[in-house]
């Protein structure tokens, strides 16, 4: 729904733009975007004659682009040119003739808009079955792992939303019901398409509850999406694997005095240490550690593969940086400002944001149509330098 609407806020702005300037490089008119579609209707039937089972992925991700083009070519040739409307001399029939002309236009315009949104969608890189959801508390101390708290029941909130399944496998909470640390598995090939723009440096403003003198504190949580590929697996030997147990520390009464049941495990390979203590069974944090260190693997398998194909990705460079702020949650004045929204990434009502519905969903909608246009505007120049 938003990106329809967002489609048909950009066409009405710059409907004389898309129609004559050649220079915008998703304008119809522009002669990459013609030469790219034709390019992928070429494939779409090269697909269809050659059918073969590892083409069947790609040519229904096609289908979509080249069926809204076939729709808008028929369009065209259904419109009246400027040369046979000037031949008629009959002035009843011109008008009828330039009145089925705005008719066809105008579906023209909707057409346009289908095959556009094909296109943004088309530039979506592989799907992932699922994906590792991780928040932690930055900066701020106790007020920071409150916040965090806030953000991982928002998009906890925000999974059931919109449907995805998932399964929680770490997280370590404060006796003041903040969060320190939290790691889901959610499922869903859609998923990593949505979430990927949570991924960075969340900021709060506030007065926090502690705060007896009335000051703005300001703190973190940070957020990262570690994709899942279907392909992706870690074996984890037993004999790869350093276990220590100790006495955990913190609140926690006579229990955590006299119990070693905090679990530290070191995965030998590669160094790699992971710690458990929030379960008051050692077997249980025996487990948790187990789980965090697999996901500690698997995001440094990715990570890996990622490194190799940065070149390729340039669109996506930021999404995923743990260093940068994206968004403030202004308290004092009501608001969530995302930085990465030139204009209108301010809204109000933020207890409504953070109910991790509508509000976050339409936020994320508009940086995920913003980003497929960038990605598109870069792969019509990369294609466009290749081909010549």
């Amino acid at each position: 729904m938003f990106i329809r609407k967002l489609l048909n806020v950009r066409s009405q702005c710059h409907l004389n733009l898309r129609r004559w300037a050649s220079t915008d490089p998703l304008s119809f008119k522009n002669e990459k975007l013609q030469s790219y579609l034709e390019s992928l209707r070429q494939e779409y039937y090269s697909l269809r004659v050659n059918a073969a089972g590892n083409n069947n992925s790609r040519l229904a991700r096609l289908d979509g682009v080249v069926n809204a083009l076939e729709k808008h070519r028929a369009l065209q040739r259904n419109i009246t040119s400027d040369e046979d409307m000037a031949a008629e001399k009959d002035e009843d029939m011109r008008a009828l003739m330039q009145e089925e002309n705005n008719v066809y236009t105008d579906l023209l315009q909707k057409q346009e808009d289908a095959m556009l949104k094909e296109l943004l969608t088309l530039s979506d890189d592989k799907l992932y079955p699922a994906l590792i959801f991780e928040v932690n508390a930055g900066a701020g101390g106790q007020e920071a792992m409150l916040f965090a708290h806030e953000l991982y029941n928002m998009y906890i909130s925000y999974f059931d939303y919109m449907g995805w399944q998932y399964e929680e496998f770490a997280h370590e909470t404060t006796d003041i019901g903040g969060l320190r640390h939290a790691n889901l598995l959610v499922y869903g090939t859609e998923a990593y398409q949505w979430l990927c723009y949570e991924a960075g440096v969340h900021r709060v403003q506030r007065v926090p509850a502690t705060e007896k003198s009335g000051r703005i504190h300001t703190s973190t949580a940070s957020i990262a999406v570690i994709p899942r590929p279907a392909d992706a697996h870690v074996h984890i030997a037993e004999r790869d694997l350093k276990i220590e147990t100790k006495r955990a520390s913190g609140a926690g009464g006579q229990h955590v005095n006299t119990t070693d049941s905090a679990v530290r495990i070191v995965h030998l390979p590669t160094g790699l240490a992971v710690e458990a203590q929030s379960e008051r069974s050692q077997l249980k944090n025996r487990e948790l550690a187990i789980k965090r260190l697999h996901a500690k693997l698997m995001q440094q398998q990715l990570e890996s593969a990622e490194a190799s194909t940065q070149a390729t990705r340039k669109a996506q460079q930021g999404n995923q940086n743990r260093n940068e702020k994206i968004r403030t949650y202004n308290f004092v004045q009501d608001r969530v400002t995302d930085h990465r929204v030139q204009h209108g990434g301010t809204h109000h009502n933020l207890s409504g944001f953070l109910d991790g519905g509508q509000q976050l969903s339409g936020l994320i909608e508009r940086l995920q149509l913003e980003h497929r246009q960038s990605k598109l505007v870069a792969l019509l120049e990369t294609w466009s330098a290749d081909k010549n």
